[in-house]
């Protein structure tokens, strides 16, 4: 079951690292948008008119300050990445049961909260799997007889 947990933790990573992609690059985007068009109006060399900028600064006031909180999600998920992968590890090793419990709640925290920004699919199904299977897997190590070594 370690394994499992280890490889399905590992997986929930890769998926965890492109949607931290997103969220950083969407959370810029919908925070800076005025400041984008402004500079896309510098490229151009033609200047939005006042219809355009009302259309950019009525959407600004319906996004908010969502986008810092997208950004910050953005960036909680890149920090999970490494977690993940070394709460992967310590499942191959058999060592560290607390850092394991730690990885699979915070894959499963990242995976509630991705649930609650957009909506369920099969991506939080690994998430949420792998960080049940590695918190049952760090409170069953030390029970049990050890394996016999390898010669």
């Amino acid at each position: 079951m370690r394994t499992a947990a280890g490889v399905l933790l590992i997986i929930a990573a890769v998926f965890n690292l492109m949607g931290s992609v997103g969220y950083i690059v969407g959370g810029g985007v919908a925070s800076n948008m005025e400041n984008i068009a402004s500079y896309a109006e510098k490229q151009n060399g033609k200047t939005l008119s006042a219809e355009d900028k009302a259309n950019i600064a009525a959407a600004q006031e319906k996004v908010g300050n969502s986008g810092i909180g997208l950004l910050a999600f953005g960036v909680f998920l890149l920090v999970s990445v490494g977690i993940l992968i070394a709460g992967a590890v310590f499942l191959f090793k058999n060592t560290k049961p607390q850092f394991i419990m730690i990885a699979g709640g915070m894959a499963i925290v990242a995976e509630v909260i991705g649930i609650l920004i957009t909506n369920f699919g099969i991506t939080n199904i690994v998430g949420l799997v792998a960080g049940i299977l590695a918190i049952i897997s760090a409170k069953s190590m030390g029970v049990g007889s050890a394996p016999e070594p390898v010669e």
